[in-house]
């Protein structure tokens, strides 16, 4: 799928395991799936390589990455294309080490809305694990997979190209089945991610191109109009922050809030309880920017779940980073960061500040 529009960009596709020997590789321009405007793509230059992981985790990882069928009622559309598919070796568990995949998707076209998707998860992209594997003795051990609902099935499908499990993108919030087909396969390369102490999220910047794509897609859906921001629709995606934050909700939840030297503020919750962090652990989240004026500074606060019984805490908690958006929708890559942290209960504020941005 070449999704980078009229700009240079190097794709990597998973051809699987081949024999020794000669082999012919074809390269065709599929004039069906295509958009009617586009009569050709320019390829600058291609070429194979093989790829060999030193570590045998890596190696197993790499055999047995999953090959995805696009979602039916994506196929000619441009919609919720995976872009990025990374893997985490997951600790033995009973002898067996495992290992998770999760896919990076532009957006979801069902599912969480997209106020929602910037408040709680801080963009606008669909990451979800999509199978898991674990060996015993070099033997695959148990293979699960996420399916619709979110709810966890035992992997019984089949395997192409060696051993590579063939899912299906199956839901409009992109969860998958382990059987049917469309007219569109992707296989990524997968890259491997360690996220003990980071957010998913942070997999988007190291691949900073993501964004661009995401916001892309969400002008063209229409998701985005800063003339009437509203549930399914946000304001342009340069005008927030992406806060990479760390808690641990018990009981509680997380907002960022964000001053701008003219006085001005705004929350990433928008005031709804519904649209804080109640998960523990390192989280994103995206608040908008209230002006032009430079920002002031930046809070982190915690807040009692009004569902909780008894008084919880959001432990140790700090603001790790932030990074923007430049005008042409890719990533700054220069990120301002604090290190901050300290013990939070409900109604105590941790504050960043930063008058040099």
């Amino acid at each position: 799928m070449v999704f980078n529009g009229s700009k240079s960009f190097d794709y990597k596709v998973l051809l699987g395991r081949v024999e020794s020997g000669k082999h012919e590789i074809g390269l065709v321009f599929n004039r069906e799936r295509s958009a009617k405007s586009i009569a050709a793509v320019n390829l600058d230059k291609a070429r194979a390589f093989e790829i060999k992981p030193t570590a045998t985790a890596d190696r197993f990882a790499i055999q047995n990455s999953p090959f995805l069928y696009s979602r039916p009622n994506t196929v000619d559309r441009f919609s919720d294309i995976p872009l990025v598919t990374y893997y985490e070796i997951l600790p033995p568990v009973d002898g067996a080490f495992g290992v998770r995949y999760t896919t990076i998707f532009t957006n979801e076209d069902g599912g969480t809305q997209t106020t929602a998707l910037m408040a709680r998860w801080g963009r606008a992209t669909d990451i979800e694990w999509v199978y898991e594997v674990r060996f015993r003795d070099g033997e695959r051990a148990t293979e699960i997979f996420q399916g619709a609902n979110h709810v966890t099935k035992n992997f019984k499908g089949k395997r192409i190209y060696g051993d590579h499990p063939l899912l299906t993108t199956a839901t409009d919030n992109n969860n998958f089945a382990d059987s049917g087909c469309s007219k569109l396969r992707i296989g990524l390369i997968p890259l491997r991610a360690k996220l003990s102490a980071r957010s998913r999220e942070s997999v988007m910047d190291e691949n900073p191109w993501t964004y661009r794509i995401m916001a892309e897609e969400a002008m063209r859906e229409g998701r985005v109009d800063p003339a009437k921001i509203g549930v399914n629709t946000i304001d342009d995606l340069r005008r927030y922050l992406y806060v990479e934050v760390f808690s641990k909700n018990n009981g509680t939840a997380v907002s960022v809030e964000l001053t701008t030297n003219d006085g001005k503020t705004s929350s990433s919750d928008l005031k709804d309880e519904r649209l804080r962090i109640a998960r523990p652990g390192y989280q994103r989240i995206a608040v908008r920017l209230p002006s032009e004026s430079p920002i002031k500074s930046l809070k982190l606060i915690c807040h009692q779940l009004s569902s909780g019984k008894q008084p919880g805490s959001c432990g140790r908690s700090q603001i790790g980073w932030y990074v923007r958006l430049n005008e042409d929708l890719s990533l700054n890559t220069v990120r301002r960061k604090a290190n901050n942290s300290r013990h939070l209960d409900p109604g105590e504020v941790l504050e960043w500040i930063d008058p040099q941005y």
